[in-house]
């Protein structure tokens, strides 16, 4: 838009250097003149205009930083790890974003037990993520608890339980280095054995195939492989993870219906003794499981 307001004026300055030409007022030489020095005036706040959003990305980033540091701090202390199969209790659960209207949970109640497979459908909005940020105790509920249990005790969710939990965020998260420095992320103490065995269970065989195999490079987002592929070596590196309890936000968006029935029934029979919890907003993923909780909005038809 810019750069179009300056080619109109450049044409304009143009167009008066010619008329002057014609009735006398204007030489040849002060025309070129003239135009030279329009062009030596608008190159660089052309340059500079383009520098605009560089500048209001960079202040949006500071004023991010300044909010993060003006976050309070976690609750602090000794991890809280429960022993053998663990379940996740919803109760009663209500939760609306600060500063936000609509409620995006209403006396929400669900009881995810100890070694369940659990999907959690619902369309964008429904609060399919809120849900699992509330999980993590990334958030606090307004009303209502959330706790972990099992055989023995039951545990209110806090920062401090978060290491029962194995999460697997929507996308592939990978980072620049090797297939096997990324999976070293997840357990720097897992063998090439255990990386195998992870990887089958992700359905994630083709890394076997690979010239360089664990070593096949990668970029940033899994620049170098397809979606699908960075999708399930994401996957492997969370189930590399100690942890009962594994979350799962899309895991399958971008895999076919074969492969994406491949890993549901690897993971099912594989990690048997955990709790998994898959969000979704495919039925076809939902039908692979044992159970599903269907979510809609709040005040919706269906809520």
């Amino acid at each position: 838009m810019v750069q179009a307001g300056f080619a109109l004026g450049y044409v304009t300055a143009f167009a008066w250097g010619i008329y002057g030409l014609d009735i006398g007022t204007v030489t040849f030489g002060t025309l070129a003149a003239f135009l030279q020095l329009v062009a030596q005036v608008q190159r660089p706040v052309v340059e500079l205009a383009r520098q605009v959003p560089v500048f209001i990305g960079a202040l949006t980033s500071v004023e991010r930083i300044d909010e993060l540091n003006s976050m309070p701090l976690e609750e602090q202390g000794e991890p809280v790890i429960l022993g053998g199969k663990a379940g996740v209790r919803v109760e009663n659960v209500t939760f609306t974003y600060p500063g936000g209207r609509r409620k995006v949970l209403e006396h929400f109640t669900y009881d995810f037990k100890p070694g369940s497979l659990t999907a959690v459908l619902g369309e964008t909005g429904s609060g399919k993520s809120t849900l699992v940020r509330l999980i993590l105790a990334l958030l606090q509920p307004d009303g209502g608890n959330i706790t972990l249990y099992d055989k023995t005790r039951p545990v209110p969710v806090s920062p401090l339980t978060r290491g029962n939990f194995v999460y697997v965020p929507q996308g592939n998260t990978l980072v620049s280095g090797t297939l096997r420095d990324n999976l070293l992320l997840g357990n720097p103490e897992a063998t090439d054995g255990q990386m195998r065995e992870a990887l089958h269970t992700a359905a994630a065989d083709f890394v076997r195939e690979l010239p360089q195999g664990l070593d096949t490079p990668c970029g940033e987002m899994g620049t170098g492989i397809s979606e699908g592929q960075a999708q399930r070596i994401a996957i492997a590196r969370g189930l590399l993870r100690p942890g009962n309890i594994v979350l799962l936000d899309e895991p399958t968006s971008s895999l076919d219906s074969d492969t994406e029935r491949t890993l549901l029934e690897r993971l099912s029979h594989t990690i048997q003794g955990k709790t998994l919890i898959i969000i979704t907003h495919q039925e076809q993923t939902a039908r692979l499981c044992n159970a599903v909780i269907r979510m809609h909005p709040v005040g919706s038809p269906g809520k």
